[in-house]
């Protein structure tokens, strides 16, 4: 069991019979005499600790510092996506449309899907939890066929889409070949060094439900010259 599992448990627990006792708080709202109360039930609870064998911690973990990643953008088969993705990089376009507060910046920006081999999904510049994003063209741009011709294969670079012709500022990368994707998502670019960096985010955030087990967040970000 390692510290994500663990605090993940907790959350859960917390979520299941907080209540009974009257603890109606999130978890990184609790005190010490809640965390206490909370503790000695899990520890007498043979549904969630069946043997006493399983442990939580209350206090989350502290956010992955995996490295750097450096990708290599096709600018050939899929234009239109890597000058995109490069400009979102650099910032140089200023703020969105959309919500002039936020930046078309990656930078800040989290991680806020990573299932265990398949993707790393991130890029909602907007409102960070996947259901908003913006492109530097305006809110959405068309899919590009040469781009929709390549494979998606382990640590590639592909445009995220809620449907056909629907890409933003929201992308992924792969943690293994994903032929499912293929002709339906954007690829614009493979991981050129950092695939150790990759396998870090996996090993430790990536979840079954995609829900990261500890924040991964692109802390910062530019073109490389």
């Amino acid at each position: 069991q390692c510290e994500e599992e663990e605090y993940k448990l907790a959350q859960e627990f917390l979520e299941s019979v907080g209540s009974q006792y009257g603890i109606n708080k999130q978890i990184m709202e609790l005190n010490t005499e809640d965390t206490h109360m909370l503790q000695e039930a899990f520890n007498s609870n043979p549904q969630w600790n069946k043997n006493g064998t399983k442990n939580i911690r209350w206090n989350e973990p502290m956010s992955l510092r995996a490295g750097r990643i450096v990708v290599s953008l096709d600018t050939k088969n899929a234009p239109k996506a890597a000058e995109n993705f490069r400009a979102l990089c650099t910032g140089e376009k200023g703020n969105a449309k959309s919500n002039r507060s936020k930046a078309l910046h990656y930078k800040g920006c989290s991680f806020h899907r990573i299932v265990k081999g398949f993707v790393c999904q991130g890029g909602d510049i907007i409102l960070g939890d996947g259901r908003g994003g913006e492109s530097i063209y305006g809110k959405k741009f068309v899919d590009e066929k040469g781009g929709l011709a390549l494979n998606h294969s382990r640590g590639v670079l592909s445009m995220a889409n809620s449907g056909k012709n629907s890409n933003t500022s929201q992308f992924f990368f792969t943690f293994a070949e994903q032929t499912k994707l293929n002709k339906k998502h954007v690829v614009f670019g493979v991981i050129e060094e950092g695939l150790d960096v990759l396998d870090a985010i996996e090993s430790r955030a990536a979840s079954d439900d995609g829900t990261p087990l500890i924040p991964v967040v692109i802390s910062d970000c530019g073109e490389c010259k």
